[in-house]
């Protein structure tokens, strides 16, 4: 009798303890003052289910719509649009401390060692002061050759298919393949192969089955139950994951024991690790993790953004023409389409930009924490601990920020002054300053290491590849907007016919992999 009492008692105080703090989170919390759903401002549930269902980027989007450049998440958590907020989150504050990143988002692998994406800041400028010489002008000329090799082996599928007019390709694959080849060969010192077998390396197979386990470890995470997490995973997970981790460590250690001359003819990631890797370097353990996660933050993001971009340009025929004119009269041969022509190509630039701003590759916020003492984002001051990130899809697909038909794909937008018949009338204003709502790549001292090389790669790709073929799309269409999103996108397929050029043509001059340094 007693015992049912007290079990009475108990749940009816669990009851009442539940309610007084949903009441107090929307009426006395030091958010209650922010617009957003009363759901979500409630409780952390409302955000946690829209995770796991991969629509929160698209739900969050439609909140910043309805509620203007800030919106209450969760109870404590805002998401800001505006310029000013990008620049208070994510820039290096002179004086202060910087935002932290989430810990909630970034933990370290299960050894408990952190890679550079989750690295505090002493470790993350420590692992960056290496990195960064890989990523240099000097090393991104040395590694084309390398690039050029994989997009030559890229183009010679295609004309297989192109050979074929009935035959259909997805360029999803297609751009996965290549853009892990040549991150697999700069970071890991050999490719995955996938170009060579048209299909998925078994390891690359499980980076993208982990990219919904990474959702459901963050919900638990918010709730606290870390713990139960693990009792639940199947030892087959489990397993699976320890493979994984096994496998890219053995690549990568097969590639610390080069010897050091062939290591100087390479100039990869890992020949500027090793010459610069002192006292204040990088640990073995630290070498695995940072290289695990840059195989996948330097790859499938650019094949992301390479999907978007063909996409649109797809949907938007008058676009595509103004690109393959620019291509094919700047360059008469497939072997001058080299990083010094394209670079200068002005519309194949804007185009890249609209793509990046249509379909970011990293579409959420990077979760960052309000430091101690607490800060000032866009002009509200906001106590420690707050959660507070700028998410990329709903920054620049925002009317506040983008008013010219934000949800069309016009790439002069870019160029103000350029003849573009895709352009409204009269043309908008120059877009993307230092200070702008768009940057796809982040900023300050967090901002992606690898943004230079994905240029260069998102260039070199699509100018070889409208300057080699036509591309028809197949089926009913293509819709970037209703794609899944859990950390990164679950991408649809780009299927189309590959077409052979119907005016000039070009060789197939295949490029020496030996002289790039590839295997």
């Amino acid at each position: 009798m007693l015992l049912g009492q007290a079990s009475l008692a108990l749940s009816v105080l669990s009851l009442v303890y539940f309610v007084s703090k949903l009441f107090y989170n929307l009426r006395f919390h030091p958010l209650a003052r922010f617009p957003g759903p009363p759901l979500w401002a409630a409780s952390r549930i409302p955000y946690a289910w829209t995770l796991l269902k991969g629509d929160l980027t698209q739900r969050t989007k439609e909140l910043h719509d309805r509620y203007g450049h800030v919106v209450r998440l969760a109870p404590n958590e805002l998401s800001f649009i505006d310029a000013q907020a990008w620049q208070d989150i994510y820039a290096h504050h002179q004086g202060r401390p910087n935002f932290p990143k989430n810990p909630l988002w970034m933990a370290p692998a299960e050894n408990g060692i952190h890679s550079i994406l989750s690295a505090n800041d002493a470790d993350h400028s420590r692992y960056r002061r290496l990195l960064s010489h890989a990523f240099s002008d000097r090393a991104l000329r040395e590694q084309e050759p390398l690039l050029q090799h994989y997009i030559d082996f890229l183009v010679r599928r295609l004309r297989e298919y192109a050979s074929t007019p009935s035959s259909t390709v997805d360029m999803v694959q297609w751009f996965n393949f290549t853009t892990f080849d040549i991150v697999g060969d700069l970071a890991l010192g050999s490719s995955f192969g996938n170009l060579e077998k048209a299909r998925y390396d078994g390891w690359i197979s499980v980076i993208f089955a982990q990219f919904k386990l990474a959702a459901v470890a963050v919900t638990f995470r918010f709730f606290g139950l870390d713990g139960i997490l693990k009792a639940m995973l199947p030892k087959s997970a489990i397993e699976k994951r320890k493979r994984h981790a096994e496998t890219a460590n053995a690549k990568i250690h097969r590639r610390l024991e080069q010897e050091e001359g062939k290591d100087e003819q390479r100039n990869d990631f890992m020949t500027y690790v090793r010459r610069y890797n002192d006292e204040k370097g990088m640990s073995v353990l630290e070498i695995e993790a940072t290289f695990r996660a840059l195989v996948v933050a330097g790859s499938e993001t650019t094949a992301t953004a390479l999907s978007g971009i063909l996409g649109n340009l797809l949907q938007t025929p008058i676009a595509m023409d103004e690109l393959v004119k620019e291509v094919r009269s700047a360059c008469s041969h497939e072997s001058e389409i080299v990083a010094a022509k394209v670079e200068g190509l002005a519309y194949l630039n804007a185009v890249i930009e609209e793509g990046l701003r249509m379909c970011p590759p990293v579409a959420l916020g990077m979760p960052r924490l309000v430091p101690e003492g607490g800060s000032t984002v866009s002009g509200y001051p906001l106590p420690a601990g707050t959660f507070v990130s700028c998410p990329s899809y709903a920054s620049s697909r925002s009317p506040l920020n983008f008013p010219f038909s934000p949800d069309n794909f016009i790439p002069s937008r870019w160029l103000p002054n350029h003849n573009d018949p895709s352009a409204p009338s009269p043309p908008p204003p120059k877009q993307g300053t230092a200070t702008s709502a768009f940057n796809p790549f982040s900023l300050g001292p967090r901002n992606c290491l690898g943004r230079n090389l994905a240029y260069l790669e998102l260039r070199l790709i699509l100018a070889r590849l409208v300057w080699e073929f036509e591309f028809e799309f197949v089926g009913r269409g293509w819709r970037w907007e209703g794609q899944k999103s859990w950390i990164l996108w679950e991408k649809g397929g780009v299927v189309v016919r590959v077409l052979s050029r119907t005016v000039g043509g070009g060789g197939g001059g295949k490029r020496d992999l030996k002289a790039a340094g590839g295997k």
